[in-house]
């Protein structure tokens, strides 16, 4: 799976997949393993989280950890999603609430922009391909939580173009790919630079060149490729920032965000 969260493979069944991608600890991408990661790096600067915001990463941790051999029902896995996403809804909410508007506040707000807009374009790659049944267009309008400005904007049910200018081009929708890199754009902008010369670095570079392709971009012309090119031009914003910003000594062969699926 392009997010390493579960194994894979036809044997599975989805219920089964669902639970891998909660629970299975040798995935990297499983929620089990990306809140532990996440909860070892929050225990580096303890003293700047709140109460509160360390006990939501414990909530979350042992809401995902199954006691060894227990295999949840299928109506087990989506209660432990709901109470999960709960948690992360709070978090979330904690961050916007609390958090001071540093230089901290906006790698969070780039990294939260990053993940949303390319989840967003893999969603819209395997439900919004030509000819894509009402369905699949639902399952779209679903995950990228969509389904109520839909339905108040447009009357006749799920449409490709209609839905493909919602949930990837739409600047006013909170959800949109176009959205993501508006507010990206924002923050990028603002982060510091090496010199004052006049010359773009690479994350401001990679941030225009996508803002163009997205601002020009039209549904009806919009295809599987078309949506992969602004997916990759994400995950080059993202390298282009660790690189800037994270990383020391590194160079083009240390690109870390792969596995398009």
């Amino acid at each position: 799976m392009a997010w390493g969260a579960s194994p894979g493979g036809r044997s599975q069944t989805p219920a089964g997949q669902a639970s891998a991608a909660l629970h299975a600890l040798d995935e990297y991408g499983s929620a089990i393993a990306t809140v532990r990661e996440a909860r070892r790096t929050a225990s580096v600067i303890r003293e700047r989280l709140s109460v509160d915001a360390w006990r939501l990463f414990g909530d979350m941790q042992d809401q995902l950890t199954l006691a060894e051999g227990r295999k949840p029902s299928e109506g087990e896995t989506y209660e432990i999603a709901d109470r999960a996403l709960k948690s992360l809804a709070a978090f979330s909410g904690l961050s916007q609430e609390n958090m001071v508007r540093g230089p901290g506040w906006r790698f969070l707000d780039i990294g939260r922009r990053l993940e949303r807009g390319i989840a967003t374009c893999r969603f819209a790659r395997h439900f919004a391909e030509t000819n894509a049944p009402s369905d699949a267009l639902d399952a779209l309008l679903d995950l990228t939580d969509s389904q109520i400005t839909y339905r108040s904007r447009y009357l006749l049910g799920a449409s490709l173009q209609p839905v493909l200018d919602l949930v990837m081009l739409d600047p006013y929708n909170p959800r949109s790919v176009a959205f993501q890199i508006d507010r990206l754009d924002t923050e990028i902008r603002d982060l510091p630079s090496l010199t004052e010369d006049g010359m773009l670095e690479a994350p401001r570079r990679l941030i225009l060149k996508l803002a163009a392709e997205c601002r020009t971009a039209e549904a009806a012309r919009l295809d599987r490729t078309g949506i992969l090119l602004f997916e990759q031009l994400l995950m080059g914003v993202s390298n282009a920032i660790a690189d800037r910003y994270f990383l020391q000594n590194s160079g083009p062969e240390g690109s870390r965000l792969t596995g398009i699926a």
